[in-house]
Formats: structure tokens, C-alpha cells, sequence
């Protein structure tokens, strides 16, 4: 009877805790479109719309992530908050047919050099970075602003990446890629800042033992799990040490975590922007922390706001507000797991 009893607790915890997203998919003039992809953003969890455009899916656990929508030719559409706005009909607009744009610019780079750096800084330059490949590269477009060294990339496809070292592929909708040098020039050591943004759909196509203990490394030491350790109170030789200029910190000095909702809230307890110099438009607000990993792997993490929000799996939500130097800027497309990833190690708590 215990058994029983148990089994059914088991059962319904897990049914409890499922949530689906629904809705309906039409084209401007509000005729069903079968076929369309619909995902969270950053994550494994997908489904195409069937013969009338409707959309279901069952999320067994809520993650934090936009509701994408998007169809060949189509603008995509995103709903933000997919768990409270369900049910929806989306309408998607036709996108206007754009040229590829051949930009000729006398003595300048070739696409060859521009593609390099590119892979460099969208890929990475680790193991995982290294294996990547970009199924569809003739699709992006490069321009390199002379008056401002700056080269940035467009695409008006998805990029397919195929990361064999992790086992995904991933279709990568493409809104801003740029590269800021300080003089004219493709070398990576000219950057001084890089930036890409868009959404991704992972799939999972290889999932053996190897596979999985290479996404366990690539977790480990990862900005997902610094920060899932931050709010979780994990620091130690062991996972992550805290540092102020050169001395090691108290994190409880620094942090403060509370709960808000299915997030954790991060307050930055420390504004450092009397105490740097930084060129051209200052933030409201600018904390610089350094890290240690295991007593090997150093970074910095800057803060340029004084709230994060953190999901339960470690993601920021706040991405666009903290910028890395060090290992964690090296961790590009190549190192990205999807948000719904969950580490295997033994997971600890109130440790200091």
C-alpha cells in the first residue's frame, strides 16, 4: 500500500509540475500556416504547427525564456511571458524580399579574413568552439564601418551550426553581430569588445556516455553555473572564489539573493563607478568582480546594473547587463548549452 501510495505521489508530482503552451498560427491574411516552428528560445523544446497552425507543447519544468515563433519567408513573432499569454493566435507578417549586399570597399579586408574572425568570436576558440561548423556560411553578410572599426554581420536565414563535441545542432536566428577594433583592422587582437545576439533552437542528435560528460565539462566553470552556485550560496576552492582587486571576498558583502516568483533576485550590493575611468557614455551603475575556478580558471565579470534575475537552472536573464574577461569570454556558440540544461553532478547547498 505504502508502494502505492508513493508511486502516485511520484505520478502526480510530475504531472503538477507539466505546463502547456498552446495557440495558433496565421498568415496576414488570417489563413491557418501548418508547418511553422515554435520553441523557447535558447532551449531543446520545440514543435511545428499542424494542418489548422495549432501549436502544443508540454514543458515538464517553467524556464524563463521568450515564446518563439517563425516560418520561412516570415517575420518571427515573440511572446515574452508564453505561461501567462496562452492560448494565443499569432499572426506572422511576410518578410520584404531583401538582397544580399555586396559592399566594395577599396583596400579592404576580404570576406575570407572577415570570416575567420567571425567563426573566432561567434564560435569560440575551445575545443568545442573548434569543432563547430556553419552548415550554411554563404548566407552572411559582412560590412566593416572605416570610420569607426567596426565589423558587423547580418543573415536573413537561420545559421545552422552543427556542434558534433556536444552533440547539438542548432538553427541560430542571427539580429546583431559586431566586432570593435581599436584601429583599422581584422586581427583578433585589435578587438576591444564583441557582441551577438539572437535566438537559438537546439536538437539533440547525439546522446551517448562521451557526449554527455563533454556537456558536463563545458558546464563546469560556465557562467550558467557561476551563477547558479551565486544563488545558491555555493562558493569554495573547490567551485568558485570571489575576488576584489587581488584579496578574496565575502560574497555576502557583495550579493544579496532573495526569491521572486520561479527567479531568484540579485542585488549588487557595490557601485565601483567613482573608481574607474571609462570611455565615452558612463552607466548608472558598474561592479567588477574577479573569479576563481578551481584554483586554475580566472575571470572578471563586470555588472552594469544593480538587479539580476536568475532562473532555476542558472541562466541570467539579465544578459545584455554583464559583460566577462578572461575564461568566460572565450565561451562562445561552441560552449552554449541549451537553457533547460541540467548538470549531473551532486548538487550542494549552503556552502561556503
Amino acid at each position: 500500500m505504502k508502494i502505492r501510495l508513493l508511486l502516485f505521489f511520484l505520478l502526480f508530482s510530475s504531472v503538477a509540475f507539466a505546463q502547456a503552451i498552446q495557440g495558433t498560427v496565421f498568415d496576414e491574411q488570417k489563413k491557418p500556416l501548418p508547418g511553422a516552428t515554435v520553441y523557447l528560445d535558447g532551449t531543446t523544446i520545440s514543435t511545428l504547427t499542424d494542418s489548422e497552425g495549432k501549436y502544443y507543447l508540454v514543458v515538464k519544468e517553467k524556464i524563463n525564456s521568450s515564446l518563439v515563433i517563425n516560418y520561412l519567408g516570415y517575420n518571427s513573432v515573440f511572446i515574452a511571458n508564453p505561461f501567462e499569454n496562452n492560448n494565443q493566435n499569432v499572426y506572422l507578417s511576410l518578410k520584404p524580399e531583401a538582397l544580399k549586399e555586396v559592399v566594395i570597399v577599396k583596400n579592404g579586408f576580404s570576406r575570407k579574413s572577415m570570416l575567420n574572425i567571425f567563426r573566432e568570436y561567434f564560435l569560440g576558440r575551445t575545443v568545442a568552439g573548434k569543432s563547430c561548423k556553419i552548415e550554411n556560411e554563404d548566407e552572411i553578410n559582412f560590412v566593416y564601418d572605416y570610420d569607426n572599426n567596426l565589423l558587423t554581420a547580418s543573415s536573413s536565414v537561420p545559421l545552422l551550426v552543427n556542434n558534433e563535441h556536444l552533440g547539438y545542432k542548432i538553427k541560430f536566428d542571427l539580429y546583431e553581430f559586431s566586432l570593435k577594433f581599436y584601429k583599422k583592422s581584422i586581427k583578433s587582437q585589435d578587438v576591444t569588445q564583441s557582441l551577438f545576439l539572437g535566438t537559438a533552437l537546439f536538437s539533440e542528435v547525439i546522446n551517448d556516455e562521451k557526449v554527455k560528460l563533454r556537456r558536463e565539462k563545458v558546464y563546469q566553470g560556465s557562467s550558467m553555473h557561476f551563477f547558479k552556485n551565486l544563488t545558491s550560496n555555493v562558493w569554495g576552492k573547490d567551485d568558485f572564489l570571489l575576488f576584489r582587486k587581488s584579496f578574496q571576498a565575502d560574497p555576502s558583502q557583495f550579493f544579496k539573493v532573495e526569491d521572486n516568483g520561479d527567479l531568484k533576485k540579485v542585488t549588487i550590493l557595490v557601485n565601483d563607478l567613482k573608481d574607474v575611468l571609462l570611455a565615452g557614455k558612463k552607466p548608472k551603475f558598474y561592479s567588477v568582480y574577479n573569479v576563481l575556478y578551481k584554483k586554475k580558471e580566472q575571470s572578471q565579470i563586470v555588472f552594469k546594473t544593480d538587479t539580476l534575475y536568475i532562473d532555476n537552472f542558472g541562466n541570467n536573464l539579465n544578459v545584455k547587463d554583464v559583460e566577462y574577461s578572461g575564461v568566460l569570454s572565450t565561451k562562445k556558440m561552441g560552449d552554449l548549452l541549451p537553457m533547460n540544461y541540467k548538470s549531473q553532478a551532486v548538487p550542494k547547498t549552503n556552502l561556503k
